[in-house]
């Protein structure tokens, strides 16, 4: 716990303070910067799990198009249901459970052709089978490369996935700018972002949740130290939010006011 709050200060010290929206659930919300540019761009969310009320909230507000990316069964399931419903009002409030009733979400005046969903888990290394392990707590949803929630054990009972990484998503979907990715990885967003900043394009946003951070082990508290720097000297900026363990960073040359 120590640990974890000279963490915190260092981050606060160290994060600029800008005007953030917040979009979605209690559970499933992100902060982000509101640009023109978000509007009719495309958007990464890795990570759906069963509370996708950021994504659809950004798409109606903005008409994104939404690059999902999940291997999970029951993440996969939930686009299905949101797909089948498109059109309808919501008719219900949100839940804080990050199990979305799909009448939770306004899905009016949304388009199907603007969900592009791939199965198939992020990381850095491309079109590889790899072990995807459940979480500890089966009422979960989220399954892990990493299997931190299960203390990195290798004894876990795991799907089989493919997995898929930046470069090749830029390719297959033609990406010249990419405005927001949104990482909810379960521990494989330090490899993802690692290879990410090898590429040329580079998002404007990065929103991601830094799952390790959970466990309270020093380790991954310097681990991530260590990435945000590299983020800084590839150019990014870490912006104040709320919801830790969840990240914003941005592009400095995208958002000149910070330089």
């Amino acid at each position: 716990l120590k640990m974890k709050k000279i963490f915190q200060k260092l981050i606060s010290y160290y994060s600029k303070k800008l005007n953030t929206k917040f979009l979605g659930s209690k559970y499933g919300g992100w902060d982000f910067i509101e640009t023109e540019s978000l509007l009719n761009s495309t958007i990464i969310s890795a990570g759906v799990g069963t509370d996708v009320s950021f994504d659809i909230e950004i798409m109606q507000k903005y008409n994104t198009k939404v690059i999902f990316i999940d291997p999970t069964p029951s993440a996969l399931d939930h686009l299905e249901l949101v797909l089948s419903s498109i059109g309808k009002h919501n008719t219900l409030p949100y839940s804080d459970d990050g199990k979305q009733n799909i009448d939770s979400y306004n899905l009016s005046n949304l388009k199907k052709e603007d969900f592009i969903i791939e199965s198939k888990a992020l990381y850095n290394l491309n079109d590889i089978s790899i072990k995807f392990y459940q979480p500890k707590n089966l009422e979960h949803v989220s399954h892990s490369i990493s299997n931190w929630q299960n203390n990195y054990s290798k004894n876990s009972p795991y799907l089989m996935v493919n997995t898929i990484n930046f470069k090749n998503i830029i390719k297959k979907y033609k990406l010249q700018n990419i405005e927001i990715i949104k990482l909810d990885i379960e521990g494989a967003e330090f490899d993802v972002l690692s290879d990410l900043l090898k590429l040329k394009t580079k998002p404007k946003q990065i929103l991601v949740e830094f799952d390790e951070l959970q466990t309270n082990k020093i380790i991954n508290y310097i681990k991530y130290l260590v990435l945000i720097i590299k983020l800084y000297l590839n150019g990014y900026t870490m912006i104040q939010t709320k919801n830790y363990p969840n990240f914003l960073f941005i592009n400095r040359s995208s958002f000149p006011i910070i330089n």
